[in-house]
């Protein structure tokens, strides 16, 4: 694993714009109502254009989704594994939404991303398998689920109303735009080749770039410093879910489904990521306990390069 610099400075920029969110809050320039505005941005407004981009742009086999079934199944596993853990240990819904989220979802698209550029120059596949595991396997279980999940442990009053909470993301921009970019790429519609559909998709990747940022400052705002009795049983939950047993696990896999050496390392790559920001995001949409989920993800992008070579070192 020498190209382990992309890596560090994509930790690096990811902690710079969380402090800086910090700062600016601290210099009452920002408030932490403020999160909630940029975390709606992200959820309507960027989101679904890198959603749209991504997915419009793929042409893909059937063969190269396996490595990103194995991911999505990964993901199901430590939804079910995390939210047991949390219950058994007895701790409140709104903390179980935190644990849950930084344990089963990973920072695949913005760390993930760069950290597979360094190790992969000049490898154009694996760029585009590491998409697929991405979208298919992390991005789709997040877009979906993640509403779902973020309003039932964000809900302090169950009811009937519940379902209607958890379905309202099939009237979200995410859902629409997850819908056109399949009927996009399945229609073979035409792209940045041609000059009049040029602008829609120049439009979408500058609304894209504007999400890892965005939806950094969102959680750095909420931020709080936690009482380390009261975060430490939760980080150790995570650190052992997130960043050890399911990369391991999806090395296993990979090898009972006998995957060429390349999907191996990025399911392997991709699955070790830190937490997502955005389940710290949707918490917080939602009505969970975001600053927990904050504390927790700023954590284990901390110590991911760490625990990465660890696991590389093992798996390989």
């Amino acid at each position: 694993m020498g190209n382990s610099s992309g890596m560090i400075n994509s930790i690096i920029v990811i902690s710079l714009i969380y402090f800086f969110a910090v700062l600016l809050r601290q210099k009452k320039i920002l408030k932490e109502e403020h999160s909630l505005t940029f975390a709606r941005l992200v959820t309507d407004l960027f989101l679904p254009a890198i959603i749209f981009t991504n997915i419009a742009k793929q042409s893909v086999t059937l063969g190269e989704i396996k490595p990103a079934l194995v991911m999505l199944l990964l993901e199901v596993v430590f939804i079910l594994v995390a939210w047991g853990i949390s219950v058994l240990l007895k701790f409140e819904k709104s903390k179980q939404g935190a644990i849950v989220f930084c344990s089963a979802f990973g920072s695949s698209t913005f760390l993930g991303y760069s950290l597979i550029n360094q190790m992969y120059p000049g490898t154009p596949e694996a760029m585009s398998e590491a998409v697929i595991i991405s979208e298919i396997g992390v991005g789709y279980p997040i877009f979906i689920l993640g509403p779902i999940l973020a309003a039932y442990f964000g809900s302090k009053k169950l009811g009937k109303s519940d379902w209607k909470v958890s379905l309202a993301f099939f009237k979200s921009p995410v859902f629409f735009a997850l819908i056109a970019g399949l009927l996009w790429s399945v229609l073979k519609l035409p792209r940045e080749e041609n000059i009049f559909i040029a602008p829609l998709f120049q439009l979408s990747s500058v609304l894209s770039a504007a999400l890892t940022p965005v939806a950094i400052l969102s959680v750095g705002l909420m931020y709080k410093k936690p009482k380390i009795r009261l975060i430490i049983i939760p980080l150790l939950i995570v650190i052992s879910l997130k960043l050890f047993l399911k990369p391991i696990l999806g090395n296993q896999l990979a090898i009972a489904f006998n995957f060429p050496e390349l999907w191996r390392e990025l399911l392997v790559i991709l699955a070790a990521m830190p937490s997502a920001v955005l389940g710290v995001v949707f918490l917080r949409r939602y009505g969970g306990d975001a600053s927990l989920a904050s504390a927790l993800l700023l954590v284990t992008t901390l110590l991911s390069a760490i625990s990465l070579l660890v696991v590389f070192y093992v798996c390989f």
